[in-house]
């Protein structure tokens, strides 16, 4: 009797270390696979470029200089929305994204 529960006792134990789903942590979260069609929506809406940004206004001071864009009142080195804040100075507001450079100025439309 001893022999036989010995025996069972090793082939669970190599059944177990056999198949790793038995082996697993029951406290961690299951990792779902990502679908096909969600991955590609994500991909092709990195691809779609943001709306662009409209200056609203500016307000000179020196280094503490500030913009209004979009509503949002930002300084140099800030980020609005997806751009960052590179300068603000009487010719507008200099910001980049992905490495691109953008001039955003106040225009007669945007003056009223």
């Amino acid at each position: 009797m001893k022999r036989l529960l010995s025996l069972l006792y090793m082939t669970a134990a190599l059944a177990q270390a056999a198949d790793p789903r038995l082996l697993r942590d029951p406290f961690a979260r299951p990792v779902a696979p990502v679908p096909a069609a969600v991955a590609a929506a994500a991909a092709a809406a990195e691809m779609v470029p943001p709306a662009p940004l409209h200056l609203r206004a500016v307000i000179l001071h020196g280094t503490q200089s500030l913009a209004n864009i979009d509503g949002d009142i930002v300084a140099a080195g800030e980020q609005a929305r997806d751009y960052k804040v590179v300068r603000i100075d009487a010719r507008g507001v200099l910001v980049t994204r992905a490495g691109k450079e953008q001039l955003l100025t106040l225009t007669e439309k945007d003056k009223q």
